[in-house]
């Protein structure tokens, strides 16, 4: 990474080090990249004579935020490629299109990302192909959905996907036409296709350095990575991690591949991310043990069988690797479950921390089972706060909805749980997951500030396997801090989601300020 190891000495500051054994400090001081010294500002000023001092006039520190599950490629492609998350009715959509149709030669692909699929398919407008093909009649159009797990193309797209009849996720209106909606293998096809014709993986590489930027404007200084595979790009994946050493961030590798073999070849440590073993509640492809209240034929969509699973996680397990999947629903979980069961049976590890992501729809034996088995879970809690749970999920019926993205009741002992945003499902921004688990929708889901906290800092760390050297602050670990407006544990509950992120330093270095930071020198 690029030079981030300087010296720096902190002082009037109100450090949340999220340190059992010292929670609070005023001053701390970082020497090459790592912290030196954390207490008063008398027992830092000894050490820190030749060293840049910053005062901060009592705002808060707290310790570098990590985000466990982002897909940056994703994240970064969608700083070039047209954001339509804004549209909620079809009028607003081709609005913000007709600027982009106007501007781009005929026949060329007008890629965009942020399509709020369900709000849009739930009104009584003409079929989305209608709408897409009414505002860009000689484009390809091409709108992934803000989940990933959908897509919208018009007619003109349609025809060139070419898609063979049979392809499962083809929407169709009453009448059998396809109706530009897509999910399962076609969206899978549709993104790969229209990815490649808009340029992705060269536009995602010139645009990672910004996406570096908007990581540290949150506060982030490590995030974990999910790169390549079915909603991905392998070449993109691997070129990605031949350019993470001169990017100004922290970053954790997931390579979204069942090929342990060129894992192991790239000398990394972890397999999985987002292997999908299914897909999402919205178009009902998150595969429930029980069927969706509205149609009680339909259980969700499991993409591997229980021995495929399993085979991948005994190959990758007994290779010494960390894993993870994709699990939506409670018939997912329970695959993953299996899975990671077969494994640790056949080849006992005592401490894999192998993850499962996401576990939306979880029952409580899977939540003990998970417990006894050792395994993580890595949960974006900002999913409630976009989709509550009386919206999104009314397809799962109350009692599941009553408890879907599920917090508190994970945060035990012995059950290890992280916080990720999914970006580009919901934005990065460490601060929106902590006000999100704090007023989830749920009361009973709520949890304090510092349960929220730790799911961004220690816990964060803890999944990683990098509890050692970041997730706190504490002598010895790396010079990672975040310097806030204001305190967290102080201001109103629903006001947290508004808290500035006013610096964020990595090893020493400051790799960003915000607008009107004023350091006074000491």
């Amino acid at each position: 990474m690029n030079d981030l190891a300087e010296n720096l000495a902190v002082l009037n500051a109100n450090i949340v080090t999220m340190n059992a054994d010292q929670p609070r400090a005023e001053a701390i001081l970082v020497r090459d990249g790592r912290i030196a010294e954390v207490g008063t500002w008398s027992e830092v000023r000894e050490r820190a004579e030749d060293v840049p001092v910053l005062d901060l006039d009592g705002r808060t520190v707290v310790p570098g935020l990590i985000d466990t599950h982002a897909h940056f490629l994703w994240t970064a492609l969608s700083l070039s490629a047209t954001d339509v998350a804004a549209a909620s009715d079809h009028g607003t959509l081709q609005r913000i299109l007709e600027p982009v149709v106007s501007s781009t030669p005929e026949g060329e692909v007008i890629f965009g990302m942020g399509f709020t699929e369900y709000a849009l398919e739930s009104e009584t407008f003409s079929p989305i192909s209608d709408v897409l093909d009414a505002v860009a009649p000689r484009n390809p159009v091409f709108l992934n959905g803000v989940t990933g797990h959908t897509s919208a193309v018009n007619t003109s797209a349609l025809h060139l996907l070419g898609l063979a009849e049979g392809t499962p996720g083809i929407n169709r209106d009453d009448a059998g036409r396809p109706n530009g909606l897509l999910a399962d293998a076609a969206n899978t096809e549709a993104f790969s296709t229209f990815s490649n014709l808009f340029g992705a993986e060269d536009r995602a590489v010139e645009m990672l350095p910004r996406a570096v930027e908007k990581a540290h404007s949150v506060g982030i200084t490590t995030l974990h990575a999910l790169e390549g595979g079915s909603i991905g790009d392998n070449q993109g994946a691997e070129d990605f991690l031949t350019v993470i050493p001169s990017l100004q961030l922290r970053f954790v590798f997931w390579y979204q591949t069942t090929d342990v073999e060129r894992v192991r070849s790239l000398g990394l440590l972890r397999v999985g991310g987002c292997i999908l073993l299914d897909g999402d509640v919205g178009p009902r492809t998150a595969a429930l043990s029980e069927p969706y209240v509205d149609d009680p034929h339909c259980y969700g969509t499991l993409y591997f069988t229980q021995d495929e699973v399993d085979t991948f996680v005994l190959e990758a397990h007994k290779a010494g690797l960390q894993i993870a999947m994709h699990a939506v629903g409670d018939a997912a979980v329970e695959q993953a479950l299996n899975a990671y069961e077969t494994a640790l049976n056949a080849e006992p590890r005592e401490d894999h921390r192998h993850r499962i992501e996401h576990c939306e729809v979880i029952r409580e034996e899977q939540v003990e089972r998970a417990r006894r088995l050792g395994v993580a879970l890595a949960i974006q809690p900002p999913f409630n706060h976009f989709w509550g749970h009386t919206t999104y999920y009314a397809s799962i019926g109350e009692e599941r909805a009553s408890r879907v993205d599920p917090v508190a009741s994970l945060m035990r002992p012995g059950l290890l749980v992280a916080g990720g945003s999914d970006s580009t499902v919901t934005p990065l921004g460490p601060l929106i997951g902590v006000h999100a688990a704090v007023n989830h929708s749920l009361p009973g889901e709520r949890v304090s500030v510092q349960q929220a906290l730790e799911l961004y800092t220690i816990n964060a760390a803890r999944i990683g396997f990098q509890e050692d050297d970041r997730g706190s602050l504490e002598v010895g670990k790396l010079g990672d801090l975040v310097v806030l407006g204001e305190d967290p544990f102080e201001v109103e509950l629903g006001t947290i989601l508004d808290i500035p992120v006013e610096m964020t330093v990595i090893g020493g270095k400051i790799v960003y300020r915000g607008k009107g930071f004023e350091e006074r020198s000491g």
